[in-house]
């Protein structure tokens, strides 16, 4: 177990996908104890409003955007600069 997943709280949209499962999958066997994978009938993610409560009441470390539809990709434009991303 890799001690750098242990405390991490990772959101994975499309985490009940085909290529999200195996990446959750993945995560759990590295120790992830804090996984969040919302599903569509609780979240839109293609809904803006919906989308920062979400994020607000999680606080995730790190967001995997697996999701086919979303505007997850419209968001990291306001990301803080200390936070890395890749888009």
């Amino acid at each position: 177990m890799n001690e750098f997943w242990t405390e991490r709280r990772v959101l994975v949209t499309g985490g009940a996908g085909f290529l999200g499962s195996c990446v959750v999958a993945k995560l759990r066997e590295r120790g992830v104890r804090h996984l969040i994978i919302p599903r569509r009938v609780d979240t839109d993610l293609r809904d803006r409003a919906a989308i920062q409560p979400l994020l607000r009441e999680t606080r995730p470390d790190l967001l995997i955007h697996l999701r086919r539809r979303s505007v997850v990709s419209g968001l990291t434009a306001r990301i803080p600069p200390h936070i890395s991303t890749t888009t």
